[in-house]
């Protein structure tokens, strides 16, 4: 009772970390790719506003938005690269890495808070901390969901978790030692035989 019990629990836990697995990895994708786009959209269409820019004397805002695309074309496929680990290959050093690279990025747009192209595009600012900061979260969630599926494929009946499989298994496995231990068994009464027969020929020689 207990072991079925065990396997129910263990059974709910896998699933549960695979319904995480798949969120973060949808949100990895979406959130890289938005945030591409986000970038490549703004470079794009401030071209339209240049002239009007330059003639109210402010300085052009397409240099920012190609540092900021720059930066997007960095730090959005590491994190997809890094959340694929997490997700796909429960990689424990991706999670490091994505939480390491975007509380950098976190850290730096904050200590950039200051800088003019901000005050005038705000949500560009908001964009990449929100991203690195909802990025990082996801990482760590990763890794806490990398802990526990570590930790199932230790126990007893994984991954299907299964009292009648694993008895079946038991069953096969204990099947399979004795038919080798025949085997082995069954060899050596056959060169002894052997052994013998060829004994007794030489005595009638």
């Amino acid at each position: 009772m207990t072991d079925t019990n065990n396997f129910a629990k263990n059974y709910s836990l896998l699933k549960k970390c695979k319904k995480r697995y798949t969120f973060l990895f949808f949100y990895y994708l979406f959130s890289s790719i938005l945030l591409l786009i986000y970038s490549t959209f703004n470079l794009v269409c401030i071209g339209v506003d240049k002239n009007l820019i330059m003639k109210a004397g402010a300085e052009p805002l397409s240099p920012s938005f190609l540092i900021l695309l720059a930066v997007a074309l960095v730090i959005a496929p590491l994190t997809f690269l890094f959340g694929f680990n997490i997700c796909t290959k429960q990689h424990d050093l991706s999670a490091f890495f994505s939480i390491a690279l975007l509380t950098g990025v976190f850290i730096a747009f904050i200590l950039k808070r200051n800088w003019t192209f901000f005050d005038r595009v705000p949500i560009s600012f908001w964009a990449f901390v929100l991203f690195s900061c909802f990025g990082a979260i996801a990482s760590i969630v990763g890794f806490r969901t990398n802990i526990t599926y570590h930790w199932l494929e230790e126990q007893p009946g994984y991954p299907q978790f299964n009292e009648r499989l694993e008895e079946q298994n038991s069953k096969i496995d204990k099947f399979q030692c004795e038919y080798n231990r025949y085997v082995r068994h069954s060899s050596n009464e056959m060169e002894e035989l052997n052994f013998d027969a060829l004994k007794n020929e030489d005595d009638k020689l």
